[in-house]
């Protein structure tokens, strides 16, 4: 079944309730402040059914101070119903709203309503389409109607019914995943917290596990309602409720924003550029208030190059790009942000700029390829769906395009060329101090962690090319040695640094960094250490040399001699050593069976 989210908006008592009462039967004024003023507070929801398709409504305030609750119940809608008083015209709230229709790029249906006030409707029609022609709204019709002509109200319902809406999108990929802000928190009786929303893309089905962002907190879907019936799935567009479990209601507020886990980041900064109709530019610092679904924050604008911005948020913003957000100055709608930078980037300005103006134009490859050169370290794509608005799949494929970036697709990072240089330079000076250096991709990539293994196998590559190191066994070394010499050696390397650290040796790896040694070979020459004695093992990381073990054995036994017991208070007093090394030393004693251990207090056994 097709299912379309449309709102009505327009200017305060301009019969938008009245209207949708009619189409449906439902009346949207439900709370009892509403009733008594008359008018639509808050956002009210109902729906248009038949056997193929489902509309949902959203009825959104004409009030002018309630002009950010009509912002966040349009984000989610496929069209609206700009609903116009035929003797009045356009007023205030109508151009505002017009605004903002325009900005979000929604697609609206002009109704003039109490059509059987109006004593020349044509005219009418036709001096508000040449009002609002500024606005570049896509206007799907223009209808006349009253309540109370049931047939002007029948030929808008079939129009509803009969139209062939589409699915405002404004990327395939980001469709696909799910998001929704949060507009309404309840407690329903025996079933717990509920939340309601507009999905904004992707889809929510029952069991979903799904993370609440702001808090980085992940609940799950217990139950999905939709206009009053359980469904068990809502997708882009459409209105639903969700129970939830593992979450209290206190903990939950409107703005917060639902999605999948691991897709998205907060910043507290954000890239920009400005777009609004007959406003004065905004200034520099300026401080002003942005909504993003019902989110709704302060923010403080500083400007790049007209119309490029970075926004310093009031709190942390989990955008994507291409995402547009509401902007507005003293509760009045000032203009929209489109989002082309949703991740903080340290760059400097004229770098920033050429990135902006890519990124404004769609330019994927060039934005890589600025990016690339500006992230000496690499450049990752694991953040494409949030920052490009689309699969590291397919940013992979755009990389692999680019002649001068070096694609490392198993860890979806991407290299300058320059990047690639500075590795080799990296191990030369590593052969040049250490020449009985043994490296590998992993164990390089262990000393450098942005020196991905795909990377440092192209540095090694470059290097063996060149005549200056030889492999074997995935082992790198300079050319000319051989591999078991280096490896007898390094034995005897590994055993003096144990030794003189004496009852204080460092962790094996950090050992083996100090040797400039693969891991596995590092462990292979350490086990056979320990099968010759010469080592012993007294705990996962620490390795002394046997007499030095056999030396703090007899300085144990003596401060037990003395002290009549034996503690790790005692022992870190005594002899200066970390709590790490006393329990590995103190446990290595019980084992020797010379002591009774109760509650950590040793003493010798009778």
């Amino acid at each position: 079944m097709q299912y379309f989210l449309l709102g009505t908006c327009g200017h305060v008592d301009h019969g938008k309730s009245a209207l949708i009462k009619a189409l449906t039967g439902f009346d949207g004024d439900t709370s009892i402040h509403e009733r008594m003023r008359g008018i639509t507070i808050d956002l009210s929801f109902t729906s248009l059914k038949t056997s193929k398709r489902t509309l949902g409504f959203i009825d959104v305030p004409g009030h002018k101070n309630l002009v950010s609750t009509m912002i966040g119940g349009s984000f989610g809608l496929d069209a609206t119903l700009l609903v116009i008083d035929a003797f009045e015209g356009l007023k205030e709230q109508s151009f505002e709203h017009a605004l903002v229709l325009s900005l979000l790029q929604i697609p609206c249906l002009i109704i003039l309503s109490k059509a059987d006030k109006c004593p020349d409707i044509k005219a009418q029609k036709q001096a508000i389409i040449e009002a609002l022609k500024p606005y570049s709204l896509c206007i799907l019709g223009v209808l006349a109607c009253s309540i109370y002509n049931p047939e002007s109200i029948q030929t808008l319902k079939d129009f509803l019914l009969q139209y062939p809406f589409s699915k405002r999108q404004t990327n395939q990929d980001l469709n696909h995943l799910f998001r929704l802000y949060i507009d309404r928190v309840f407690t329903v009786q025996g079933r717990g917290v509920a939340v309601s929303g507009t999905v904004l893309g992707g889809c929510i089905k029952q069991g979903d596990k799904i993370t609440i962002a702001p808090l980085s907190k992940e609940v799950s879907v217990k139950t999905l309602h939709q206009h009053g019936e359980e469904v068990k799935q809502a997708h882009i567009h459409e209105r639903v409720a969700l129970h939830l479990q593992n979450i209290e209601a206190t903990e939950l507020q409107e703005g917060m924003l639902l999605t999948l886990k691991g897709y998205l980041r907060g910043f507290d900064s954000i890239d920009v550029e400005l777009h609004t109709y007959d406003n004065p530019a905004l200034k520099h610092n300026q401080h002003i208030t942005l909504q993003i679904g019902t989110l709704k924050l302060q923010a403080r604008v500083l400007i790049l190059q007209y119309p490029y911005a970075t926004l310093i948020c009031s709190q942390k913003i989990f955008a994507c790009y291409l995402d547009l957000i509401i902007i507005s100055i003293n509760q009045r709608v000032w203009g929209a942000a489109l989002v082309l930078n949703p991740i903080t980037d340290l760059l400097k300005k004229p770098i920033k700029l050429a990135l902006l103006k890519a990124l404004s134009c769609k330019d994927l490859a060039q934005s890589f390829n600025i990016l690339t050169k500006a992230h000496k370290k690499g450049f990752g794509l694991l953040s494409s769906m949030q920052r490009f608005a689309c699969t590291t799949h397919k940013a992979l494929e755009i990389a692999n395009t680019l002649p001068d970036v070096l694609v490392d697709s198993q860890e979806c990072v991407l290299y300058a060329p320059s990047t690639l240089k500075n590795v080799i330079h990296t191990l030369l000076n590593i052969y040049k101090n250490n020449p009985q250096a043994l490296l590998s991709a992993k164990s390089l990539n262990s000393k450098h962690n942005y020196i991905s293994p795909y990377l440092a196998t192209l540095a090694f590559k470059v290097l063996e090319q060149r005549g200056q190191l030889q492999e074997e066994k995935g082992l790198w070394f300079l050319k000319g040695l051989v591999l078991e010499k280096l490896q007898d050696k390094l034995q005897d390397k590994l055993y003096q640094l144990i030794a003189q650290a004496k009852f204080s040796p460092q962790a094996p790896y950090n050992l083996y960094d100090l040797l400039d040694i693969d891991r596995r070979v590092g462990d292979l020459a350490l086990k056979t250490l320990c099968q010759q004695r010469k080592v012993i093992r007294l705990c996962h990381n620490v390795f002394v040399q046997k007499e030095a073990l056999e030396e703090m054995v007899c300085l144990m036994r003596d401060l037990l001699n003395t002290h009549r017991s034996l503690d790790i208070h005692l022992l870190k007093e005594n002899l200066s050593l970390s709590r790490k090394y006393c329990i590995a030393y103190l446990e290595y004693f019980d084992h020797l069976g010379y002591t009774h251990n109760q509650n950590g207090q040793r003493t010798l056994k009778s």
